[in-house]
C-alpha cells in the first residue's frame, strides 16, 4: 500500500498550484498515452498526490538552497564604537587613548 500522505493545497502559493496542476495534466495524459485509456477516480487521487509531492519536493530544495545561500554570506561586522562588552574579543588601549584626547 501507499504509505505516501496527502499533501494539502492549502500549503502551496497560486503559483505553485498552477504548477501542481500541470504537473496533474502532464500525469494523466503520460497516463493516457501509456495505456490508452481514461484513469479511474482512483487513479486520479494517485496523480494528485504525485504532483503534489513533486511540487513540494521542488519548493523544499528551493528554500534548502536559499538557506544554505544566506547562511554563506558573511555577518556584517559593526563598528567598534557600536559593539557590546560580550561582543568585543580584543581592546586595543593605545588607539582608545588616542581616541579619548581632546
Amino acid at each position: 500500500m501507499n504509505d505516501k500522505k496527502m499533501i494539502s493545497i492549502d500549503q502551496f502559493t497560486l503559483s505553485e498550484r498552477v504548477a501542481v496542476e500541470e504537473a496533474f495534466k502532464g500525469l494523466l495524459e503520460k497516463y493516457r498515452q501509456r495505456t490508452g485509456k481514461e484513469p479511474d477516480a482512483k487513479k486520479e487521487k494517485e496523480f494528485t498526490a504525485e504532483a503534489r509531492q513533486q511540487i513540494m519536493t521542488a519548493k523544499l530544495a528551493k528554500e534548502k538552497a536559499l538557506a544554505d545561500k544566506a547562511k554563506k554570506t558573511p555577518t556584517r561586522r559593526k563598528k567598534p564604537e557600536s559593539l557590546k562588552e560580550s561582543e568585543v574579543s580584543d581592546f586595543n588601549w593605545k588607539a582608545s587613548v588616542i581616541k579619548g584626547r581632546r
